[in-house]
């Protein structure tokens, strides 16, 4: 283990966006934080003090980028990356930082050739060799590593939880919102939709349905507490409002120093408004229509009876009393979902 004076966590994204040379390497950052690089962007971390290490109460992975162009989540996490650097934060959780997909990022593009938020959950397996599959491939043997198997990190299973933060690539009703998967093996606890609250999140969509997604695979395969972010819309680097996301940024230095998301300064914790999956509305051939205009915010309400999409003789139309769309793309291709419909718990 080498101790070096070039502290990896203040060059986490300058390393990146100079597509320096990134070996497997580990050591001691001058702020006594533990750092092993797993792979180019992805850096674990452990506290520095040696009860901390022992006493920390999660296993957390803290992602983003893992689409290219969405930044202002990584300028996020690097601010807090160099808090911790500078000794303004101290690290009291051990952590997964994690940034996704580097080539697109340095390209400033969602992606290149595939969506790497679908390619989880094995179905990198079923695409053809290129580096986003090999980065998802990747990811999920680290993660694996991180978590320890059923058992936990040297014998000690600890509470997990995963945060995956993207910005929205269209308007929404509620600006910052979370996508919170679950399975029946491992539900979302009720109190992790307030813990989100805390965070400014507006509103929240359960699934249940199984995905391809960064967020469901930690879910469904470790049993984290997990969510997908997404907080207002893509901006190329510097150009982001990063006081827009004062509410997460202050929870997540919040919870990454041992404290908790729910205790805001102000005390005021606002429930997020709370929606449930209904449907998916899934492209199947080439005569799919999405009858939506492209400009549709997330979160638009539609009334019992609307019809929205048609796939040859296959209809959707809203069953409830009323269903809100949320990610309407028709351009996706046969077999991906080109909807989802949520309605209120």
């Amino acid at each position: 283990m080498n101790d070096a004076p070039r502290s990896a966590l203040r060059h986490w994204l300058s390393d990146v966006l100079e597509s320096r040379d990134h070996p497997h390497d580990e050591g001691v950052d001058p702020c006594g934080v533990r750092w092993k690089r797993h792979a180019e962007g992805v850096l674990e971390l452990a506290p520095a003090d040696t009860a901390a290490k022992t006493a920390h109460r999660y296993d957390a992975i803290l992602s983003c980028g893992i689409h290219g162009d969405e930044t202002a989540p990584i300028e996020i996490v690097d601010g807090i990356l160099h808090d911790i650097a500078d000794a303004r934060l101290t690290l009291r959780e051990r952590v997964l930082v994690v940034l996704g997909n580097p080539h697109a990022v340095r390209a400033g593009k969602r992606y290149l050739e595939y969506d790497l938020n679908r390619l989880f959950q094995g179905a990198h397996a079923k695409r053809p060799e290129s580096p986003a599959v090999q980065r998802a491939r990747e990811l999920e043997v680290i993660v694996g590593e991180f978590f320890g198997g059923e058992g936990g990190v040297d014998g000690v299973r600890r509470a997990r939880r995963h945060v995956d933060m993207h910005t929205a690539i269209r308007a929404s009703l509620f600006q910052r919102f979370a996508v919170v998967p679950g399975t029946p093996q491992h539900p979302p606890a009720d109190d992790w939709f307030d813990t989100l609250g805390a965070a400014d999140i507006e509103a929240t969509m359960r699934t249940g349905q199984p995905s391809v997604t960064f967020s469901y695979f930690t879910c469904a395969r470790f049993g984290a507490q997990s969510c997908t972010l997404e907080l207002g819309k893509v901006a190329p680097f510097g150009q982001n409002r990063l006081e827009d996301f004062f509410g997460i940024d202050a929870a997540l230095r919040r919870w990454l120093s041992g404290g908790e998301m729910t205790a805001r300064d102000d005390g005021q914790v606002r429930p997020p408004k709370r929606f449930r999956v209904a449907a998916e509305i899934v492209r199947r051939t080439d005569a799919f229509v999405l009858d939506v205009p492209v400009d549709t915010p997330n979160f638009t309400p539609y009334p019992a009876g609307t019809i929205l999409a048609r796939d040859g003789e296959t209809v959707y139309t809203v069953s409830h009393p009323e269903e809100r769309i949320v990610f309407p793309n028709p351009n996706v291709a046969n077999g991906l979902r080109a909807g989802v419909m949520v309605v209120p718990e």
